[in-house]
């Protein structure tokens, strides 16, 4: 008989050059109760990871995923990649405020990826923190 252990994902966001991370600011700018919807459904992706439903995740271009909590009819989104080592790292959070997602979210997530990729491969700043949790 085999059996499978379940390991979980891990959540991390991107971390400017100077130590700030706009994705914790975002989250701290929400509501209270908006932040715990936002903070459950990252909690649900390191469990789940590219298990979770559609409602919950997307494919939008290359490399970049989006993340899709939604609260008290507003909608929010997280970008984010994946990365050696079962980790998430998030690039950028905003609330949707149309139906399509705008191009220059896209592609600030898409410059952070690549941010990250530099960075760590010249060994500078870190580019990414854990999440607390």
């Amino acid at each position: 008989m085999c059996y499978h252990a379940r390991v979980n994902w891990e959540v991390w966001f991107y971390q400017t050059i100077r130590g700030d991370s706009p994705i914790e600011e975002f989250l701290g700018g929400l509501p209270s109760k908006a932040e715990a919807k936002c903070i459950a459904y990252l909690e649900q992706l390191e469990e789940r990871g590219f298990d979770l439903p559609r409602s919950y995740i997307a494919k939008v271009r290359g490399p970049i995923w989006e993340l899709r909590p939604e609260w008290a009819g507003s909608e929010y989104r997280f970008f984010y990649v994946a990365m050696v080592g079962r980790r998430f790292v998030v690039l950028h959070a905003i609330k949707k405020k149309s139906q399509k997602v705008k191009d220059k979210d896209i592609e600030l997530a898409e410059s952070r990826h690549a941010d990250v990729i530099e960075r760590w491969k010249n060994e500078t700043a870190p580019p990414i923190r854990p999440r607390k949790g």
